[in-house]
Formats: structure tokens, C-alpha cells, sequence
């Protein structure tokens, strides 16, 4: 038998308890209490956090070096049933005036801690008393100078993304977008000099696909960047192995001696990205006239001039035999 049919007597008992009169009255009274008690709570001071939003207004010809902060968080003290209102209300926002707060000698935007409280009085309720606000003011650049607009360096920066074994990151096919950003100075000077900006050292290891990320642009003092963020794609791909017969080619040959291979051409392997696989080879095999000893019928074989992005390369064999013409 089931738990159930065994404990149905049990269960009726319980809920004709539970639906009596008494019991009914003794929930209504605990309900009531509760009500009561939130009530006395909520008429008290209560201290608590509240974040504003800030929004600017300025000029279209001025850029922000520093952004002003989009929130700020204030410590009010207040009944706690206005705490319980700001829950159903929508985020207090100031808006600070460009024309108000900036400082033109300094081009900088200049808010003290006094002008901020001020602001923040106007957005909140009358009987809150502020305690503390962070930030406590607000002082940041611009300027009014255009921007330039320069290409993005990356290849300095991904020394540090490396490949799995027999992965390989094909150079040719990295990407950043935008491929280039907006830069914004204080002084025309110091924007002359800028001629690239370079992406903050990428460090990850053992990589088998494709690195595809969001990542910050390095700062530059007194500069504004924009964006400060660009997509870096980084190709990983296989390396593949291929063999191809080479032609061994014969150097510091003297002028009226010619050499004869046997065999006139041997087996090269060697890795390759597998975007690579269909180019048509670009290395030479090579056999120094100088290396020659007279003593013997073979001479040493060596890999020559190695074009492209091959790894691992082999000989079939170390040596050939030669015969020398004389004409």
C-alpha cells in the first residue's frame, strides 16, 4: 500500500483542524499583526542607496576625454515608506549642462560636490536627507579639436595567442573590426604623433579553432579613443602534410664544369596551413659545388631558400651521387 492510503486518516484530521473557526481567526489575527508591523517599520528612518542617472548635454563639436559617469549612487536617509515607493518608480535622472559647468581655460567640465547635491536634490524625494554621494564630484576633459582617424595595430600584440601542436595561425587572415578608430586630444600637437593605435596584449594558449573577441585598445594619456573596444579575429587552422618532388639545384658551379645529380630531384615533406595546401611550392633543395669531395661519389644535399609558411621539412635523403663534365 501506499504512504498516502496509509496516512489518509491522518490527513483528514489535519485539514478539518485546519478549517475550523479557531484556526481561521488565529491566521486572520497573525495577518493583521504583520500588517501592523510593517506599517510601524516602514514609518521609521531608514538609511539606504538609491542610483541616479546622469545625462549630458553638449555641444556636437565637443568630445569628452574622461566620460561622465552614467550613474551615481546616493546615500539618503528617509522614511522607509518612501523606500518602499522608489521601488515602484522609475530611476531618478539628472541632466547636466554643458554650458553651465564648463571651465573653458581648463576645457575641462567641472561639478563640486555642492552643484552635484544640488542636481540630485531636484530628482528625489524633499524629505531625504542625503548623506553621501559617490562620486563626490565630477571633473573631466574634452575638447573641441577633430579627431583622427588611424588604422589599428595588432601584429605586436598576439605574440601571446598560441596554437595547439600541429595548429598554426595563419597571419595573412587576421582581422580586426573596425579596422580602424577615432582619436580625440587636448592638443593638435600630440594628435600629429599618433600614427596607430595598438590593442592590449591578448594571452591565451593551446588554441585549436578560430580566436574571436572583443578586446580593449591600449590607452593613451590624454587621448579618447572611440570606440576603445574592437572585434580581433585571429585565424587557427591545421597545419597539413604534403610531399612534392624537388629539383635539386647546383650552386658556386665553375665556369665550364657542369655537375649531373643522381637523383636529379628528391622527396620533400613538410607542414603547411591547410589554406595553403593548393600554392604551388616555394622552397629550393640545394647542392654546393664547394661541399664536393673528390674522394667520394656523393655529395651532400641541403635545404636552400625556404618562401612561406612551411614547418617541419624533411629530405628523403641526405645525399646524391655526381658526375662532373668538363667542357
Amino acid at each position: 500500500m501506499s504512504w498516502f492510503s496509509n496516512n489518509k486518516k491522518r490527513m483528514g484530521n489535519i485539514l478539518r483542524k485546519i478549517s475550523s473557526k479557531e484556526t481561521i481567526l488565529f491566521l486572520l489575527f497573525v495577518v493583521i499583526a504583520t500588517a501592523f508591523w510593517v506599517l510601524l517599520a516602514f514609518n521609521n528612518n531608514m538609511t539606504h542607496d538609491i542610483t541616479v542617472n546622469v545625462k549630458t548635454k553638449k555641444p556636437a563639436n565637443v568630445t569628452l576625454i574622461q566620460e561622465i559617469p552614467s550613474t551615481i549612487t546616493v546615500t539618503v536617509k528617509d522614511r522607509g515608506l518612501s523606500f518602499l515607493k522608489s521601488f515602484f518608480k522609475s530611476m531618478p535622472t539628472i541632466e547636466l549642462t554643458f554650458d553651465e559647468y564648463s571651465v573653458e581655460k581648463n576645457n575641462s567640465i567641472e561639478i563640486s560636490s555642492s552643484q552635484l547635491i544640488n542636481e540630485i536634490r531636484q530628482v528625489i524625494s524633499r524629505e531625504a536627507s542625503i548623506i553621501k554621494v559617490h562620486p563626490e564630484s565630477i571633473s573631466v576633459k574634452y575638447t573641441t579639436i577633430p579627431g583622427k582617424k588611424v588604422p589599428i595595430n595588432w601584429e605586436d600584440n598576439i605574440k601571446n595567442i598560441i596554437p595547439d601542436k600541429q595548429f598554426v595561425i595563419n597571419p595573412d587572415m587576421v582581422t580586426t573590426t573596425p579596422d580602424s578608430v577615432m582619436v580625440y586630444a587636448l592638443n593638435r600637437a600630440a594628435l600629429q604623433e599618433i600614427t596607430e593605435v595598438d590593442i592590449l596584449t591578448v594571452e591565451v594558449a593551446n588554441l585549436t579553432t578560430t580566436y574571436d573577441k572583443t578586446v580593449r585598445l591600449k590607452p593613451i594619456k590624454d587621448m579618447r579613443i572611440i570606440p576603445d573596444r574592437i572585434r580581433l579575429t585571429v585565424p587557427v587552422e591545421p597545419l597539413i602534410k604534403k610531399e612534392q618532388d624537388v629539383t635539386i639545384s647546383v650552386r658556386n658551379q665553375p665556369y665550364g664544369i657542369n655537375v649531373l645529380l643522381f637523383p636529379a630531384s628528391i622527396n620533400v615533406s613538410y607542414l603547411l596551413p591547410q589554406s595553403k595546401y593548393k600554392e604551388p611550392i616555394n622552397l629550393t633543395v640545394v647542392v654546393d659545388y664547394n661541399d664536393i669531395d673528390m674522394s667520394t661519389n656523393k655529395v651532400n644535399v641541403k635545404l636552400g631558400e625556404v618562401s612561406g609558411a612551411y614547418s617541419s621539412v624533411q629530405l628523403s635523403i641526405d645525399s646524391v651521387n655526381y658526375v662532373i663534365e668538363r667542357f
